[in-house]
């Protein structure tokens, strides 16, 4: 596509990232490429992609990377949904108890969201 010149939307870079996610650490510089082309063209406020974006670098095991996108996303005040908090649990949960500050404030945007009833995401939370 990009070499006929043709510029991916969300949804083909939504799928683009889906498929490096599940190659893991070693596709995690196409991965960045893809990030650079989010941010260019200005698809870096779709929580869809982002939660894709998020999914991704925990999938490469950039854990740290991950956390920065969420914080980004709330900092341009850009509301997580569940899937969004979901993935950033998984990257929290990660990193152990040197997270927990982390961990404890994601779990008061739940309950603002009011996500508190959502299964999945309190299963993430518990771990």
């Amino acid at each position: 596509m990009i070499a006929n010149n043709i510029t991916p939307d969300e949804h083909t870079t939504t799928n683009i990232l889906t498929a490096i996610s599940s190659l893991g650490p070693k596709a995690l510089e196409k991965g960045k490429q893809i990030h650079q082309q989010i941010t260019q063209h200005k698809f870096d406020s779709n929580v869809i992609l982002l939660n894709s974006l998020i999914q991704m670098y925990n999938k490469c095991g950039e854990l740290n990377k991950s956390i920065e996108m969420y914080d980004q996303m709330i900092a341009n005040n850009i509301t997580p949904d569940e899937h969004t908090t979901t993935n950033i649990l998984t990257a929290i949960s990660s990193l152990g108890p040197k997270a927990l500050e982390k961990g404890k404030q994601i779990h008061q945007q739940i309950t603002q969201h009011k996500f508190d009833s959502n299964v999945i995401l309190l299963n993430s939370l518990i771990q």
